[in-house]
């Protein structure tokens, strides 16, 4: 193995390793996985957060340039009102006052009179622990549920159309062994970082969508390139097995892998570290997104191509004859076709 960092290259150009010959076991934890995954949703359920299930809105603005968002989350713990969302809106420091956004889940339980005593008692308990002349309520909003549940909606369906529009792409792009392969990538990918993010009690919001859906963008991208790779050395050498071909194409994707993943999960360690609320929940379900996504496009993704080009050889599908293209795209002598515009 080769290890530079003047050129970046992790691994030298020939190299080749046999990532599928324990195909069966990594798709065993996959498996293995989603169900975890699954059985963790239907237990502990999604933590909907009020985006969805509706509440109330605070937007406070303290005197105290000191005060941290810390501060402000033990004290809505003690006031003891359920999940309270702490949101950092203005600027600690610098000759300004800072603003908080508080977001009080409406409870199932309860009515909206109910949800209205619970501001109330977060406010008693804000007096009680920072003093009445230290902040400043500047606006109680209601959200209401019937809007969350819209919203709900229409984030499942965009994560529907996109998985069918990836079908679509992938079908054209490649042919009908690629297909299954993608999407099933994208259902484990998304299953998984919600499994996670439900375990963690994270609330699900609308930036969660935002989130799942970069994160089906990101696991594609990575995904189209293998699968770019395997077409590339299927047409060069017609003859050579799909085991090799897929391990070939993999091992020569690495250094790209390896580069793209890294420098992505750097960024969202950061966001982790110094963002704080809905920011620091967003850069954790994508920095679980992408380490699996990672993991998919080369153990989920590849043994599914194998799997369906066995099922498809078996109902009596034979491969396009690629001999001529590949003795074209062999010879030393040739060079793609260039279009050159002439001037009117």
């Amino acid at each position: 193995m080769k290890l530079a960092f003047g050129n970046v290259e992790f691994f030298p150009p020939h190299w080749n390793f046999d990532f599928m010959a324990r195909r069966k076991f990594f798709v065993g934890i996959s498996v293995a996985m989603v169900l975890a995954s699954l059985l963790v949703i239907m237990i502990k359920g999604v933590n909907y957060s009020i985006d969805f299930l509706g509440g109330a809105e605070l937007t406070l603005q303290f005197k105290d340039q000191s005060l941290n968002r810390d501060e402000l989350v033990k004290a809505a713990e003690a006031a003891n009102v359920g999940n309270v969302e702490v949101t950092t809106v203005g600027k600690i420091g610098i000759k300004k006052e800072g603003e908080f956004l508080l977001r009080i889940q409406h409870d199932k339980n309860l009515d909206k009179d109910g949800t209205s005593t619970r501001v109330d008692t977060l406010k008693s308990q804000l007096v009680k622990t920072f003093g009445a002349d230290k902040f400043e309520v500047k606006s109680i909003n209601n959200i209401s549920g019937k809007i969350g549940k819209e919203e709900e909606i229409k984030g499942y369906l965009a994560l529907l159309l996109a998985c069918l529009g990836i079908l679509a792409y992938i079908s054209l792009r490649f042919d009908s062994r690629f297909a299954p392969g993608a999407v099933l990538c994208l259902v484990h990918d998304v299953i998984i970082a919600l499994g996670f993010m439900t375990a963690l009690g994270k609330p699900f919001s609308t930036s969660s969508i935002a989130a799942f859906l970069t994160i089906v963008g990101y696991s594609i991208n990575d995904t189209v390139i293998i699968y770019d790779r395997i077409r590339e050395r299927q047409t060069l050498f017609p003859k050579m097995g799909i085991l090799e071909v897929i391990n070939s194409s993999i091992s020569q994707t690495m250094n790209r892998t390896i580069l793209t993943s890294s420098t992505g999960l750097m960024g969202l360690l950061v966001l982790i570290l110094l963002g704080g609320g809905a920011l620091e929940d967003f850069a954790l379900t994508m920095f679980i997104g992408i380490l699996v996504g990672t993991y998919s496009s080369i153990y989920v993704a590849a043994p599914l191509t194998i799997m369906m080009e066995d099922l498809l050889k078996k109902a009596g599908w034979t491969p396009k004859d690629r001999s001529q293209k590949a003795k074209v795209l062999r010879d030393p002598n040739y060079s793609p076709p260039v279009l050159i515009k002439k001037k009117p």
